[in-house]
């Protein structure tokens, strides 16, 4: 046999005893098995929309009348960014989604409050709000809660409504 066979056989022998007699090491008895985390809870998903009137003033906003559509939300107007917002809350607290509101056609400043009428050519500015909100409808939804920025970053709470009221204005008020 020649010298570079007989390194080669040489090489396979020793390698398929390496494997033989090392084999596989079972892990020690102090280690157990990684635990695997639970996977996070899918978030909920929305059984199509819900059409608020939304009626206050800068201090105080509330749902007075709403109409439920099967059809999905179609999201908040894209680049749309507000001070303003409502918040559809879950039982626990936790923010199913936050709907921002375009208040910009209203007079919503601090010093505006309790003024009259602003008109300036064919626009009116008014301190007292009405308008249409869409919102995704949420069967796990416990409240609707609206509230503002502040200027130093704070929220503040400027009405809450449970779920309840609002099922019972999409009803008719029965």
């Amino acid at each position: 046999m020649h010298i570079p066979h007989a390194m080669g056989a040489g090489a396979v022998l020793l390698t398929l005893g390496w494997f033989t007699f090392a084999g596989p090491k079972s892990p020690p008895a102090a280690e157990s098995a990684p635990t695997v985390a639970a996977p996070a809870p899918l978030p909920p998903i929305a059984e199509g929309h819900l059409v608020l009137v939304v009626e206050g003033d800068r201090n105080q906003l509330a749902i007075t009348a709403a109409v439920a559509k099967v059809d999905p939300w179609g999201g908040a107007p894209k680049g749309l960014t507000s001070d303003w917002e409502l918040e559809v809350l879950a039982a626990d607290g936790t923010a199913l989604a936050t709907v921002p509101l375009d208040l910009s056609a209203f007079a919503t400043g601090v010093f505006e409050q309790g003024q009259p009428l602003q008109v300036q050519g064919c626009v009116v500015r008014d301190t007292r709000i009405g308008m249409l909100v869409s919102v995704p409808a949420f069967a796990a939804a416990a409240s609707y809660r609206f509230r503002h920025r502040t200027a130093d970053g704070n929220h503040v709470v400027i009405g809450t409504q449970p779920s309840a009221q609002i099922r019972q204005l999409v009803g008719g008020g029965r």
